[in-house]
């Protein structure tokens, strides 16, 4: 499983493989098909606020407000464009 981002519900969820293990925009958790959406890769590819967040949610660590309020600011100021 990896860690998804809708962007129209501005929810993260976890994106899982077809049967095949292919990632598909689909293939999100919930109900977030036909949304633009978008599978985050390696942490290290992110500026430090996602990456922070991304390498806590795969370790199981706890996230802190400030730390979430700052991942969706870097979203919102587009660090994430380019995957659009």
């Amino acid at each position: 499983m990896e860690i998804g981002y809708c962007f129209e519900c501005n929810e993260l969820n976890y994106a899982m493989t077809d049967q095949n293990g292919v990632y598909e925009r689909a293939n999100m958790s919930n109900n977030h098909a036909g949304h633009k959406q978008h599978t985050f890769m390696t942490p290290k590819n992110y500026c430090a606020t996602i990456c922070n967040v991304l390498t806590k949610l795969q370790a199981h660590a706890p996230i802190e407000h400030n730390e979430m309020v700052l991942f969706k600011l870097a979203i919102d100021l587009g660090e994430l464009d380019e995957y659009r």
